[in-house]
């Protein structure tokens, strides 16, 4: 079956055979918005976190949309203008099954954060059990409304696409009522939850605010609080953005004059496989600049945060510009990864021989500025107090007990002590350290791999 190119017809109208200011913008912003949010998109999939990976792969995938359809349709000149077989068959299904997608991977982001900062049911550990579930639950709202809209639009698509100049691929659809249950009511439906939980976290924040960073680390959700921050900011962004314009939407078909539905005339063979090419002089629908709105909020938020900067020297190292630009070598004080080594630090001592090392080393500092002032025959004032050990006179009878931890060999050096010895012993010192130094374990702070 051939299809059929009509153009729509309206009076009074100009056509713009030129490029338009427009034509230009449209395509510039969004390969720029691809090129921004694309290491984003790198770290969450590297992160294995799908509703955020979800999020951005279909802003990704609408900007790149404007991009192609900018190009091949820039102006008013019909006659020249391609027909978008198979592109636009393709984009259409797309174009609808973004708008569920994105609603529902903020769903998920909204409803995660929600739950790091419910006090009313912590939880310790989560089992592989709930692991799952979670998870079953992100893919069926992150794929499950893309895959719906994809297959029921067939039921109210009365050709095969619209063909709008600059704007290019856009779905059609029936005036009828069930257009407006199956298609247009499910975004703002689905905004719904994710206004509600992105308005819950907002209400937790301002009431834990003081307690943010102890509950969010006794969570099981894996978050720092400058990764919490940064998508609490686009999941609030997003809904705040995307409810509105849907409602409007849904609104504006639901007052327009509605037909009858017939299966029969929605999918008469002599009609279907028209492709209606529209002029616009220029003017560009409104969703268009949306999805580049929404691609600057991502890189806003993801794209210069501490891991999205790391990728982006990595890459350059990679490129080799380190040797052009040195600065890209330089470690950044806080604990972060090498670009070119990928070392990660540690943000506190991380073993007990480190802590001795430490307290030897600061102490034996301390006692070298005063050993000019004590005697070289007094073992035991030649180095400071430690609080653990009691200051002992050589030859007194109370030399074994009055030690607060009890050694064997610590007593066998203080005799030696007692009895004149005019050598200096330093074992004495280094067990009564290891006695001082070792009676606590030290906890370890390591630094985060990766979140989920």
């Amino acid at each position: 079956m051939s299809s059929s190119n009509s153009t729509a017809s309206m009076d009074g109208f100009v056509p713009e055979l030129g490029i338009s200011p427009a034509a230009i913008a449209i395509p510039l912003l969004s390969l720029i918005t691809i090129l921004l949010d694309f290491p984003a998109f790198i770290w969450h999939i590297k992160s294995r976190n799908l509703p955020s990976s979800s999020l951005i792969f279909w802003i990704l995938l609408s900007n790149l949309m404007n991009l192609v359809n900018a190009l091949l349709w820039p102006n008013d000149n019909i006659p020249t203008w391609f027909s978008g077989t198979i592109l636009c068959d393709i984009e259409v299904k797309l174009d609808l099954a973004a708008t569920l997608a994105l609603v529902g991977s903020v769903f998920c982001i909204a409803r995660t954060l929600a739950r790091a900062l419910d006090t009313s049911k912590p939880a310790i550990s989560t089992s592989g059990q709930q692991r799952f579930r979670r998870n079953l639950l992100d893919c069926a709202l992150c794929f499950g409304p893309p895959l719906y809209i994809i297959i029921i639009h067939y039921v109210v698509q009365p050709s095969r696409y619209y063909l709008f100049a600059i704007s290019g691929c856009t779905p059609s659809v029936d005036n009828s009522w069930p257009t407006i249950v199956l298609i247009f009511i499910w975004p703002p439906l689905l905004c719904l939850p994710s206004a509600y939980y992105a308005i819950l976290t907002l209400h937790r924040l301002r009431k834990y605010r003081r307690d943010f960073a102890a509950i969010l680390a006794s969570s099981t959700s894996g978050l720092t609080r400058s990764r919490f921050l940064r998508l609490f900011a686009v999941a609030f962004i997003v809904v705040a953005i995307v409810l509105p314009v849907q409602a409007y939407i849904l609104y504006t078909n639901a007052i327009f004059p509605q037909i009858p539905y017939s299966w029969a005339a929605i999918h008469d063979p002599a009609t279907w496989n028209e492709i209606v090419m529209v002029p616009t002089a220029g003017a560009v629908t409104f969703d268009r600049w949306i999805r580049i709105a929404l691609g600057v909020v991502v890189f806003a938020c993801f794209g210069t945060g501490q891991e999205a900067v790391r990728m982006y020297k990595a890459w350059l190292c990679a490129l080799g510009l380190a040797r052009v630009f040195p600065a890209l070598n330089r470690t950044s004080p806080l604990p972060s990864h090498n670009c070119c080594t990928s070392t990660r630090r540690s943000s506190g001592l991380s073993t007990l021989k480190d802590k001795a090392a430490s307290l030897f080393s600061s102490t034996f500092s301390r006692a070298s500025l005063s050993s000019s002032t004590l005697s070289s025959s007094d073992p035991i004032k030649s180095f400071p107090r430690m609080p653990s050990v009691v200051e002992v006179q050589p030859g007194s009878a109370s030399a074994a007990s009055s030690i607060t931890h009890t050694d064997p060999r610590a007593e066998k050096a203080d005799a030696e002590v007692g009895n004149g010895a005019e050598k200096e012993n330093p074992w004495s010192w280094f067990y009564r350290l290891s006695l001082v130094g070792c009676a606590q374990e030290p906890r370890h702070d390591v630094e985060s791999g990766q979140g989920r």
